[in-house]
């Protein structure tokens, strides 16, 4: 007896669905897979993306970088045109030396007599560079760090020095005027010409030996506090010489101390101080 198969037949498109959802489960399954394999911390090559925070700070230190540059050519410039004057007439660095300790009212028919006031000028500006590197980083140690700035911040570096290089020209340029004028006061003016023939000829020296002080500040910011004493050495030194200088010249009678008291604190001491905390305020903003 033939036997007789019983069924319903299903139609060719839902015969075939099956295999679609086994394909559609194979996929989800690998994918789930995929995901798992995933160690943490990995992430795909596509989806990486930048710290905000990160960007900001590596942009500030490019331009912090490159303005730094700035502050390295102007020291080096300043040296290599004083260098080259000097080069081309040795006589010049003799002058400016004669210059600190020279207290004749009237020069001698056979002195050997040379203009050194570019070199003069070159020098002076060679110190107020140096030197506004130098109270930059003497700001970043007692104000920079000190609680009682705690709500304010530095200014970025290559501004700071820059104002600080911009604060010590002034300072030259106005004591300078100050030693002039003061001389044409309280004696004659060829006593006056010689004061301050010695105050630019400190402040040249000066110049000099700061150079390498501030260079090495930049380059070596671990060495700041060794490097500022040395520097203020070097400053104290040359004051030193001006001073007795000053003292030769215009010491006569014995109420000259008083003067000379009075000289000390009005154009040694008190523009000091109020360079340095002028300067602070200048280099601290509210954050």
């Amino acid at each position: 007896m033939a036997q007789v198969k019983t069924g319903v037949t299903m139609p060719a498109s839902q015969a075939v669905q099956p295999a679609a959802d086994t394909v559609a489960a194979d996929t989800v399954a690998a994918d789930s897979i995929a995901v798992d394999t995933l160690v943490a911390g990995e992430y795909p090559s596509m989806a990486i993306m930048e710290s905000p925070v990160r960007s900001v700070e590596g942009q500030r230190e490019t331009e912090e970088g490159f303005g730094m540059s700035w502050i390295y050519l102007v020291l080096t410039l300043l040296f290599t045109l004083a260098a080259l004057r000097i080069k081309n007439s040795p006589r010049h660095f003799k002058a400016i030396w004669t210059d600190l300790f020279e207290t004749r009212l009237r020069s001698n028919a056979f002195d050997d007599t040379v203009d050194e006031t570019v070199l003069l000028i070159l020098l002076n500006a060679l110190w107020a560079a140096s030197a506004g590197v130098l109270l930059w980083a003497l700001i970043g140690m007692t104000a920079g760090y000190n609680p009682a700035w705690s709500l304010s911040v530095l200014l970025p570096q290559p501004v700071g020095i820059a104002v600080c290089m911009g604060v010590c020209a002034i300072y030259v340029t106005l004591i300078t005027t100050a030693y002039w004028v003061v001389g044409n006061v309280f004696t004659d003016s060829r006593r006056a010409v010689l004061w301050v023939k010695g105050a630019t000829a400190s402040t040249a020296i000066g110049g000099g030996l700061s150079l390498p002080p501030a260079f090495l500040v930049l380059c070596y910011p671990s060495w700041t506090p060794k490097l500022l004493i040395i520097a203020a050495s070097v400053f104290i030194l040359c004051k030193i010489l001006f001073i007795w200088k000053g003292f030769r010249i215009f010491f006569d009678h014995l109420s000259s101390w008083l003067l000379f008291l009075y000289y000390l604190c009005s154009l040694e001491i008190v523009p000091l101080i109020l360079v340095y905390f002028g300067t602070v305020v200048l280099c601290i903003i509210s954050p």
